[in-house]
C-alpha cells in the first residue's frame, strides 16, 4: 500500500483539485449549488497530498527517521482536515 502511495497520491491530489473545481465552476450555474469555496477545498487537498507524496518519495525531511517523517504526515493530515473544515463549513 505505501508503494502505491509513493506512486500515484500526487495524481489522487491533483484529480481531486480538478474535479473539485469543475464542481464549484459548474454548479455555480445552478441556484441549488450550497458550496462557494469548492476549488480551494480541492487545493487544501491537493497541497497536503503532494507534501506526503513528496515526504513518501523522500524529496523532503531526508535525513530524519521513519518516526519523524510519519510524524509529520499525520501532522498534515491533521491540518488538511482542518483546512477543508474551515473551507466548507465556516467560510
Amino acid at each position: 500500500m505505501k508503494e502505491w502511495f509513493k506512486k500515484y497520491l500526487g495524481w489522487v491530489g491533483f484529480g481531486v483539485w480538478v474535479a473539485f473545481t469543475l464542481i464549484e465552476f459548474l454548479g455555480r450555474e445552478t441556484e441549488y449549488f450550497a458550496y462557494e469555496n469548492f476549488a480551494f477545498t480541492g487545493l487544501c487537498f491537493m497541497g497536503g497530498a503532494q507534501m506526503i507524496h513528496g515526504i513518501l518519495n523522500e524529496k523532503f525531511l531526508t535525513k530524519y527517521s521513519e518516526k519523524v517523517k510519519n510524524g509529520w504526515i499525520v501532522f498534515i493530515v491533521a491540518i488538511t482536515i482542518v483546512m477543508i473544515y474551515g473551507c466548507l463549513v465556516v467560510l
